[in-house]
């Protein structure tokens, strides 16, 4: 009974849940006009060791050079112009707590850690004074407590932690997960589709904008897929559009000629925007494919394993008996078979899933 309510409850989150765009949503037009015009930051650190205050040049440094990567111009001084305060606190352990509310961005990656006490740096940024609600965090990778013997303690471990802090500074794309928070999505682009632009950086790119969608994108993902750059995430990126990227999605998902991998990202994307909007088009199409497979299911090699299992978890959120049925009668069918195939046992697992959802939702 726990393991049909855990399914039941992984299922109502997909379905349910959308990302976390509350945030952003609430800034004035003043204030998204203000951030999309952002070119010159500045900068202020503070490191602070047990022992008291430490130089954050070295972290300064660090930083200053990555915004400027991207083309922005950065300042220390505070009676210099600039459009936007970005802060840095790193402590050998952390008291500081710029935590976010629950729910948003708490959820997100690199959100500050409330029961981390050891070595972080935490980042934020201002405008004309005011805290917009973004706060990431990074963590030195050593024990939050070291056990030091007490003729050792009178050693310097400070600047060996804000070494650490600072390669991990290097490490988070701190830069350009503000180029999205602050709709710079020009930018964005303009890296995404820069040869010399690292693949991991562009996988960054391409779930911010999964993320937070913005139409100015479309042209570019479009190219991105065509040429077979990440193609999987960029159609993920793609699905957020909503309703005015179907044909797009559903010509990828309808090309037989299509690796499977890409139709399987076209159905997941439509399944997406089948659950935000509720697209009757959508709709079809997937009951189709479904209808379709289900009834020339008689072996394995008769089963699209990627493809059906995307379907399946799309069609999660129809709540109509036809679709019931239609689901009851491939779980029938796929333990006709006998298959223990990591594919096969994630397939009926899924369907097992659904299954239930849409029973528990006819009660």
């Amino acid at each position: 009974m726990m393991g049909i309510v855990v399914h039941l409850v992984i299922l109502l989150v997909l379905v349910l849940s959308t990302d976390s765009v509350a945030r952003r949503a609430s800034f004035s037009s003043e204030q998204k006009t203000q951030l999309a015009r952002i070119h010159t930051i500045r900068v202020s650190a503070l490191a602070l060791s047990e022992k008291g205050f430490e130089s954050p040049e070295r972290i300064v440094s660090v930083v200053k050079r990555r915004f400027e990567e991207l083309g922005f111009q950065v300042v220390t001084d505070v009676t210099q112009l600039h459009d936007v305060e970005f802060h840095i606190i790193c402590e050998e352990r952390k008291h500081q707590q710029s935590v976010p509310r629950y729910g948003g961005d708490a959820e997100l990656t690199n959100t500050p850690d409330r029961l981390w006490h050891g070595p972080a740096c935490q980042l934020s940024y201002r405008l004309e004074g005011r805290d917009l609600g973004w706060h990431k965090e990074v963590h030195a990778a050593m024990p939050e407590i070291p056990l030091i013997p007490p003729e050792a303690q009178a050693l310097d471990t400070g600047s060996s932690v804000f070494e650490q802090l600072t390669r991990e500074l290097e490490r988070l794309d701190f830069p350009v997960m503000l180029l999205s928070e602050w709709g710079q999505t020009h930018r964005l682009v303009t890296l995404l589709t820069d040869p010399n632009t690292s693949e991991t950086r562009q996988l960054v790119i391409l779930d911010l904008l999964r993320q937070f969608p913005d139409p100015e994108a479309l042209p570019f993902l479009l190219k991105q897929i065509e040429q077979g750059q990440s193609p999987e995430q960029a159609i993920g990126a793609l699905s957020g559009l909503g309703h005015e990227v179907v044909p797009y999605l559903q010509h990828l998902f309808a090309s037989q000629d299509r690796a499977v991998s890409i139709r399987a990202a076209a159905a997941k994307g439509l399944g997406r925007i089948l659950r935000a909007d509720g697209d009757a088009e959508v709709t079809t199409l997937l009951l189709e494919y479904l209808s379709n497979a289900v009834s020339k299911i008689t072996s394995s090699s008769d089963i699209e394993f990627p493809v059906l299992t995307e379907v399946v978890w799309a069609v999660g959120s129809i709540h109509h008996k036809p679709t019931v049925k239609l689901i009851g009668r491939l779980q029938d069918r796929l333990w006709l078979i006998y298959d223990n195939s990591p594919e096969m046992k994630k397939l009926r697992d899924v369907v097992s899933v659904v299954h239930k959802y849409m029973d528990f939702h006819q009660i």
